[in-house]
């Protein structure tokens, strides 16, 4: 991590802190508080992504990160050479991360690059960006499909979509609470749940909204775009693959003609109801 940006990183840690604190009262712990500082806040959790990103022949597009929070993906991205800015609804991040880029980045416009606003209603033209990101946005949409729309909307032609959230419809942990959770489960009997067991329902009540990957596969058809897997996609380039463990074991797989089989399994999984998250891309459609 550059100097500059550690040491703003160190300075205004515990405002971060207290204010995580505050949004997740009853759900986080300080151990939790902490690991999401790390996941979210810290950029080096967003190199590998930006680094399959310039793999894939995106250095010098332009890039929408929406719900872009604290800036890291942004800032990760620009550092690469990407022109990439980000959109977010909550005041204190897109604060932070302007002012995160201001110490790193003098040269960049902060309010240019961080913008405060909706997903749902994007203040950008049709057509403007080669590259769309939602990355664990989705579940806290009151609308998902409509951001989905807006996304594809302001999709150049040829340009792609990514998509990461929780699926709903799968027996997992919820992705905030950190607890077994049920298929759709209602909100009423959560909330007496979450309660038993000494957690503020708040949360889930104002920011969780239960999206799926067939009902956001399902939205996608819809629009034109052409979706892909991006696991199947990478198998299709092993060698540009950042993990070395996986490369390794898909270069052995495709020595002994195996490759099929974790071909197979990864199609099945990922039109699977029932997948722990989605995760996927979707291509704007070049209109003939």
């Amino acid at each position: 991590m550059d100097a500059r940006l550690k040491d703003y990183l160190e300075a205004n840690y515990a405002g971060v802190f207290d204010h995580l604190r505050l949004q997740y009262e009853g759900i986080f712990d300080e151990e939790r508080i902490e690991r999401h500082i790390r996941e979210y806040v810290d950029v080096h959790n967003s190199l590998a992504f930006v680094q399959d990103l310039i793999a894939e022949g995106y250095g010098g597009k332009r890039l929408l990160d929406i719900g872009s929070g604290y800036g890291s993906n942004v800032l990760a991205a620009r550092q690469a050479g990407i022109d990439a800015i980000g959109i977010d609804i909550e005041p204190f991040e897109v604060e932070f991360a302007r002012n995160r880029l201001r110490a790193e980045r003098p040269d960049d416009s902060a309010e240019e690059v961080y913008i405060l606003g909706s997903g749902l209603t994007l203040p950008f033209e049709d057509q403007t960006f080669d590259l769309v990101t939602i990355m664990n946005v989705l579940e806290h949409v009151h609308d998902y499909r409509k951001l989905l729309h807006e996304a594809v909307r302001v999709l150049r032609p040829g340009g792609m979509l990514y998509a990461l959230c929780p699926n709903y419809a799968a027996f997992r942990q919820e992705a905030h609470y950190h607890v077994p959770w049920l298929p759709f489960f209602h909100k009423g009997l959560a909330s007496i749940y979450l309660k038993l067991i000494g957690r503020n329902p708040r949360f889930l009540q104002t920011s969780i909204h239960y999206c799926t990957n067939w009902g956001i596969l399902s939205c996608l058809s819809g629009l034109p775009v052409r979706v892909e897997n991006p696991d199947l996609a990478k198998i299709c380039n092993i060698q540009a693959l950042c993990n070395e463990k996986i490369r390794k074991a898909l270069l052995a797989l495709k020595r002994l003609h195996l490759l099929w089989g974790a071909e197979l399994l990864i199609y099945v999984l990922f039109y699977s109801p029932f997948k722990p998250s989605v995760y996927l891309r979707a291509v704007r459609k070049v209109s003939v």
